[in-house]
């Protein structure tokens, strides 16, 4: 049984009784989520050495809302959480080069897990963003894991 698109008007055949939407549109609407300069933090720390209030309040809160609507799901949040976490801790015990590693499985993780369409563009595109920045040396990788964790706190749950 065919069905009328809401968003184009074209007619599909859709794959589950409830799909309003055609498949080209769903797929534009998730190609057209990159994040815009002002939802990237160029550093995390002021110049006295102290963290920027957009590291914990505002902007975090922002980006978890932007990347639930986009269908990054709370346990994918958490797996590069994880990820982010262990190199932090390895980049404390041991230095920042004994952590680059980790850091560039990550870059390996987002790449496929995108190419899988498994994590939306944006949160690709923030991850990317941030392991540049978190590689250049302990303290950047500090600053981008307590954004990050800011992000998990203000991660909407589901109800």
């Amino acid at each position: 049984m065919q069905k009328k698109c809401k968003k184009c008007g074209k007619l599909f055949v859709p794959k589950q009784p409830h799909f309003e939407i055609c498949p080209d549109c769903y797929s534009k609407r998730r190609e057209k989520n990159i994040l815009n300069s002002s939802e990237l933090l160029s550093n995390y720390y002021d110049s006295k050495g102290e963290f920027l209030k957009e590291v914990f309040i505002g902007l975090p809160e922002r980006l978890a809302n932007i990347f639930a609507n986009d269908k990054l799901n709370v346990k994918q949040l958490r797996d590069f959480h994880r990820k982010i976490s262990k190199a932090r801790n390895k980049a404390l015990l041991k230095g920042i080069d004994t952590a680059r590693s980790l850091l560039y499985q990550c870059y390996r993780d987002i790449d496929y897990q995108l190419k899988r369409r498994v994590i939306p563009k944006s949160f690709a595109h923030f991850m990317k963003h941030h392991l540049s920045l978190a590689e250049k040396d302990e303290k950047s990788l500090e600053g981008f894991y307590q954004h990050f964790d800011s992000i998990v706190c203000y991660f909407p749950l589901k109800k």
